[in-house]
């Protein structure tokens, strides 16, 4: 008898979703205590307090109703069969407009559309309560409808035009890769990620937003003298106008070898107090080995300038500190392995049955590769997690030895303040879901190594 994996992978899911569940109650439950922590009062206000405590509710009540229709229709797709039926229907319809649906690529191509399509008509309902009702609500959506529909055709359509050739190379690769078949899908979504590293920023970021150079001054001058110290090799600074979508500000900062650059959001440096945010892709940081695309995540409101700088030094830290090689490299062998372990399984007639395929196509074979592996993704992960919290206590110290400490507290606490973070946060929640450690814990590090010193 076959090992049902279909229902293991059901099962694991919903055993994930009542953990996370119970982690969530008790985040909700931190969330509405009516004190803060000791180590924020007289630091935060009681009215930010107050609005920090609502937007948060707000949000934990809408990913409650999220995570459980979102886990309903996930069991339900597996369970019905709902992948194969599409498979099957794809296919018909590549036969219909007159075309070989034995062709892989093409057969494929028609699946992802029909899921793309069902993805997008699901996420919708969602996605539009999130901006224009929560967001809204509490101050931060600043674009229209217009705007959101316009920025969504526009991602619908880059992916209409990147992802053929991507899966079209994956399934050749995949179908001639042979006994090494795991370092040539290793190398090729490495050389992608590369690839897509250097256009993002160049030319599809623009299609999003207008940048403009950062005009001369304080700020200006701050920054470039905080990365010569460094021997950051920053050549260029950008201001893009992210306040025609939110109040959140942003900045991040790319480039290959010697020639890097920073952008800011236009509302880091029109408003005050300054509002930074050092964004990722991904949850992870990325940096090629060979002194190359840099993004960091981070975000900090600040009053002046010296605060954007305390924040830039933080974050420049951890590429001083190497966080961000190691991350990549972390990532590189996370993914090496994955793709070994694909290779091990793409062929049991087995695996792709318990899920209701009588074919083995290789994207089919890659999506149930990716629901068996769940287990290990979220021990991963949480490791990931672990690791990133202990990068940001480094940088923490790092920015502080470079004599930014009073500038990074007050910017940390200002985060917490202008961006309504939860000041609040439960502990197990804090520990399984949290990149960043919480204001509390950074706080009493810098505090700790204040007591050190003295």
């Amino acid at each position: 008898m076959a090992f049902p994996y279909m229902e293991a992978v059901v099962g694991f899911m919903v055993l994930v979703y009542i953990f996370e569940t119970y982690l969530d109650v008790r985040q909700h439950s931190a969330l509405k205590l009516p004190t803060l922590p000791n180590t924020l009062k007289g630091v935060i206000s009681q009215e930010k307090f107050e609005k920090s405590r609502a937007y948060s509710l707000d949000k934990s009540h809408f990913h409650f109703v999220h995570e459980f229709v979102t886990i309903l229709m996930d069991c339900a797709v597996l369970l019905f069969g709902v992948l194969p039926w599409f498979w099957k229907k794809s296919g018909d319809l590549v036969t219909l407009v007159g075309l070989n649906a034995e062709n892989e690529i093409l057969h494929t191509l028609a699946f992802l559309a029909g899921i793309m399509t069902w993805s997008q008509i699901t996420d919708l309902p969602f996605s539009l309560y999130s901006t224009f009702v929560i967001e809204a609500r509490h101050g931060f959506n600043k674009q229209t409808i217009w705007l959101f529909f316009r920025d969504m055709l526009k991602a619908v359509f880059l992916s209409i035009i990147i992802g053929p050739p991507i899966v079209a190379a994956i399934i050749v690769i995949v179908q001639k890769g042979g006994p090494y078949l795991a370092i040539y899908l290793w190398a090729f979504m490495f050389v992608l990620s590369i690839v897509m590293m250097t256009i993002y920023p160049v030319l599809i970021a623009p299609l999003f937003n207008k940048f403009t150079p950062l005009p001369d001054g304080a700020l200006r001058e701050k920054i470039e003298k905080l990365a010569s110290s460094l021997k950051f090799p920053l050549k260029k600074l950008f201001v893009v106008d992210g306040s025609t979508r939110s109040s959140h500000s942003n900045a991040y900062m790319y480039g290959f070898f010697k020639n890097k650059r920073i952008v800011l959001y236009d509302t880091l440096i029109q408003q005050s107090p300054y509002l930074v945010h050092i964004v990722g892709i991904m949850g992870l940081y990325i940096f090629c080995i060979l002194g190359g695309f840099y993004i960091i995540s981070d975000v900090l409101q600040c009053k002046n300038d010296d605060e954007i700088v305390a924040v830039i030094a933080h974050e420049l830290g951890h590429w001083k500190l190497n966080h961000t090689v190691y991350s990549f490299v972390a990532v590189q062998i996370l993914t090496l392995l994955q793709f070994g372990g694909y290779t091990l399984v793409r062929n049991s007639t087995d695996l792709f049955r318990s899920f209701g395929f009588d074919t083995q196509p290789v994207l089919i074979g890659l999506i149930i590769f990716q629901h068996t592996v769940i287990p290990l993704q979220h021990i991963v992960s949480f490791g990931l997690n672990l690791v990133s919290r202990s990068f940001e206590f480094q940088a923490d110290a790092f920015a502080k030895k470079l004599g930014f400490a009073s500038e990074l507290r007050s910017g940390l606490v200002k985060l917490q303040e202008e961006n309504l973070s939860a000041m609040n946060t439960d502990p197990w929640y804090s520990a399984y879901h949290y990149s960043h450690p919480p204001l509390v814990e950074r706080l009493a590090a810098l505090d700790k190594s204040d007591k050190k010193e003295e």
